[in-house]
């Protein structure tokens, strides 16, 4: 857990040292939307931000997202999850409104399952994975965006996800 902590730490400040230093030509998003995954529990809340890296390579942004799902307890069990991704985009595609891209990726999962029962027991973890997929964005004017994707996590926690949301430039 100590080493997730400071994995985390790390990856906060050298995401800070990107938008310090060159906030003003690259654009921010920040936003969410409603996640449907594959596993239990399977509906959740996304909260993305994502950051124009245009000096590193044309058409590629970073992305970190928190991903929150609401508990689930069918019959006895009561599942809940959370992950934290930190994606790359790759624009491959413009038309009009609409932009597509790829997605590649860490990932770092939580998982809890929570038997309610006489003498219940909880099984919990928090594992590494890696995320692909794909996504696309509609931009309804020059400050908002609306955005959905696929992404599949590889990781000891399995599962596929599809995201709706809102992304607000600031």
């Amino acid at each position: 857990m100590k080493n997730l902590k400071v994995t985390i730490v790390f990856v906060s400040l050298f995401l800070s040292g990107l938008f310090i230093t060159n906030s003003t030509a690259q654009p921010i998003n920040i936003g969410g939307g409603l996640v449907i995954g594959t596993d239990r529990p399977n509906v959740g809340l996304k909260l993305q931000g994502t950051y124009g890296m245009d000096f590193l390579l044309n058409n590629l942004s970073g992305a970190v997202d928190f991903t929150f799902f609401f508990p689930s307890t069918p019959g006895n069990i009561t599942y809940s999850r959370w992950s934290l991704n930190i994606d790359g985009h790759y624009k491959f595609y413009e038309m009009s409104k609409f932009e597509f891209y790829a997605i590649g990726g860490l990932n770092i999962g939580h998982y809890k399952a929570k038997w309610d029962v006489i003498g219940g027991t909880i099984t919990s973890g928090t594992k590494p994975g890696l995320n692909v997929g794909a996504g696309a964005i509609y931009k309804f004017s020059d400050k908002m965006k609306g955005f959905s994707e696929f992404k599949y996590i590889l990781s000891n926690y399995d599962q596929a996800e599809i995201t709706f949301g809102v992304l607000f430039e600031l």
